[in-house]
C-alpha cells in the first residue's frame, strides 16, 4: 500500500512537470518508464493511468475553467484583469495566457499520460483480457480532454500514442476530424471498459455511453451543425437511462447534499467526477476564490455568481437555489450585504473546512474537493433535447426525462409545448440545474446564442463568431509550431 501511494505521488509530480510547457510533452517521452522497467502488473497500469486524472483536477480546483466561461450568465468576477472574459470581449484582457495556458497545457499533459498508456499497453507481455480495461481507460480520458479542448479552442493538434514525439511540428486538426477521434476513442472505451468500478473515480462503460452522448448533442450544433447527431445523441442517452444505472438524489435536500464533501460518493447521480486531495498533490483553492473575505468566510471574492442570474431561477424552485447558491455567511449575514454584494456559489464551496462542517472556515489555499464533470440530470436533459430535435416534436419520453428533474427541483411538469418552445425550456433547464459547472457557455456556444443572449448583459462589447472560442496560448504558437491563432485574436 504504501509503494502505490509512492508511485501515485511521483507520478503527480511528473503531471505538474509537465504542466510548465507543453514542449516538455516532447522531452518526456524518451524518459517514461517502459515494459522492463517498470510496468511487471496491472497495477503498476493502475499507478500510472492514474497520473492522468492529476492535471484536469488540478485545473478544475483553480479558478480557470469557471472564468474562462465566465461570458454564459452564471459566473461574475471582480477580479478586474478578468473582466473581458465576462463581458465576452477577450481582447481587452493584458494577458489572456494566465488562463487559456492552465486549460491547455492540463488537457495536453493528461493526453500525454493517456498516450503513453496506451504505447506501454502495445508492448507490454500482459494478456490482452489485463491490459484492456486499461486502454478503455485510456482512451475515455484521451476524448474528455479533447472534447474540452476542441470547444475551447477549436482546432487543435490530435496528438496521439503514434505522433505524439512530433507534439513541435504536428498540424493542427480540423474541428471534424477532432470530434471524429473523440467518438472513436469513445466507442472504444463503451466496448472494453467494465459494467462496474470499485473505485467510483473510474470511468465505466456507462461513463463512456453518457459522455458520448453529450458529444453527439455538440455535434449536432455549432460549428459542425451535423444535425443527424441528434438522433445518435438521444439513442446513447437512453441507453443509459435504460440501463437504470444512475438515479437522481431526491432524499430530503437532495439537491444541497450532492455538493457535501461528506456526501460526495454516497450519491448515484454522479457519472464521471474529478476528486482532489490535498495530501497527493490535487488539493484546489476554488472552494476558497468563491467565497468573500468579510463576515468569516476568509475567502478571496475571485468570482461569484451575478445577481441577474440569480433572479432569473423560477419561482419555488427552491431545492436548486439551495444548493447552488451560497445567500447566508457564517455569521448570519445575507449575500447582499457583503462585500461584492452576489450571491455565491454553493456547488464549489465546501472543499473541507477548519471546524469539519459545511459553514466552516476553508482549511487553506489547497483543500479537499470533488469537481462533477456529468451527472444523471444531464443525461435525462440530453435525451429530451435531442429526442425534441430528432422527432420534430416532443414526444412522452422526451417530457418525461425533463420532468423528471424538475420535480426534484419542485417544479410543475411541462406539457403541450411546441418543438421550439420545448427546445427552450429545456436550454433554460439545463441554465438553472448545471450552474458553475462549465456546462452554459458550451450550451450558448452549441446553440450559437452568445450575441442574443449576453449582448444585452454588456451591450458595450460586439459579439461575433471569434468570440465563441478562445484565443489559443501565444507561448504554445511558439512551441508547437504547427498550430495557429484563432481569427479575431
Amino acid at each position: 500500500m504504501r509503494t502505490t501511494k509512492f508511485i501515485h505521488i511521483v507520478i503527480i509530480i511528473c503531471c505538474f512537470c509537465l504542466l510548465n510547457s507543453c514542449v516538455k510533452l516532447k522531452e518526456d517521452l524518451a524518459g517514461q518508464p517502459t515494459t522492463d522497467k517498470f510496468f511487471k502488473t496491472t497495477a503498476d497500469f493502475n499507478s500510472f493511468i492514474t497520473g492522468a486524472y492529476s492535471p484536469i483536477t488540478t485545473l478544475f480546483g483553480t479558478d480557470y475553467p469557471y472564468v474562462a466561461g465566465a461570458g454564459a450568465e452564471d459566473v461574475h468576477t471582480n477580479v478586474v484583469r478578468w473582466k473581458g472574459f465576462e463581458q465576452v470581449n477577450i481582447n481587452s484582457v493584458s494577458n489572456p495566457n494566465e488562463i487559456t495556458d492552465q486549460l491547455w497545457n492540463a488537457h495536453y499533459s493528461s493526453i500525454s499520460i493517456c498516450n503513453n498508456t496506451l504505447q506501454i499497453i502495445s508492448t507490454s507481455a500482459l494478456s490482452p483480457k489485463e491490459l484492456t480495461p486499461f486502454a478503455g481507460e485510456a482512451k475515455f480520458l484521451r476524448a474528455l480532454n479533447y472534447f474540452y479542448l476542441v470547444r475551447w479552442f477549436g482546432q487543435v493538434p490530435i496528438l496521439t500514442e503514434t505522433n505524439q514525439q512530433n507534439v513541435g511540428t504536428e498540424p493542427q486538426s480540423s474541428v471534424a476530424d477532432i470530434y471524429k477521434s473523440i467518438v472513436t476513442d469513445l466507442l472504444f472505451a463503451e466496448s472494453n471498459l467494465p459494467d462496474t468500478q470499485t473505485d467510483k473515480s473510474k470511468p465505466t462503460k456507462w461513463t463512456a455511453k453518457a459522455l458520448l452522448a453529450k458529444v453527439y448533442l455538440s455535434m449536432a450544433g455549432f460549428p459542425l451543425n451535423q444535425t443527424s447527431n441528434y438522433a445518435l445523441a438521444k439513442d446513447k442517452a437512453a441507453e443509459v437511462i435504460s440501463g437504470a444505472v444512475y438515479t437522481l438524489n431526491t432524499e430530503s435536500n437532495g439537491f444541497f447534499n450532492l455538493w457535501l464533501l461528506s456526501k460526495q460518493q454516497s450519491n448515484n447521480e454522479f457519472i464521471f467526477t474529478l476528486h482532489a486531495d490535498r495530501f497527493n498533490g490535487t488539493g484546489g483553492w476554488v472552494n476558497r476564490a468563491v467565497r468573500p473575505w468579510d463576515h468569516g468566510e476568509q475567502g478571496w471574492g475571485d468570482w461569484e455568481s451575478d445577481k441577474r442570474f440569480f433572479a432569473e431561477f423560477p419561482a419555488g424552485d427552491n431545492s436548486r437555489v439551495n444548493g447552488t447558491f451560497y445567500l447566508t455567511m457564517i455569521d448570519g449575514t445575507n449575500w447582499q450585504n457583503t462585500d461584492y454584494a452576489q450571491p455565491y456559489v454553493g456547488k464549489l464551496r465546501d472543499g473541507g473546512t477548519i471546524t469539519g462542517g459545511y459553514a466552516g472556515p476553508p482549511i487553506g489555499n489547497t483543500a479537499d474537493g470533488f469537481y462533477c464533470l456529468l451527472r444523471y440530470s444531464d443525461v435525462l436533459l440530453i435525451y429530451a433535447e435531442a429526442a425534441n430535435q430528432a422527432e420534430g416534436t416532443p414526444s412522452p419520453n422526451a417530457y418525461s426525462a425533463v420532468n423528471t428533474v424538475r420535480a426534484r427541483a419542485g417544479l410543475q411538469p411541462l406539457s403541450g409545448l411546441s418543438q421550439a418552445a420545448f427546445d427552450k425550456a429545456i436550454l433554460d433547464e439545463r441554465n438553472w440545474e448545471f450552474a458553475f459547472e462549465c456546462n452554459r457557455w458550451f450550451d450558448l456556444c452549441r446553440k450559437h446564442m452568445l450575441a442574443s443572449t449576453i449582448g444585452s448583459w454588456y451591450p458595450g462589447s460586439t459579439i461575433d463568431d471569434h468570440n465563441y472560442l478562445l484565443p489559443k496560448p501565444t507561448d504554445q504558437l511558439s512551441i508547437m509550431k504547427g498550430v495557429q491563432q484563432n481569427p479575431g485574436y
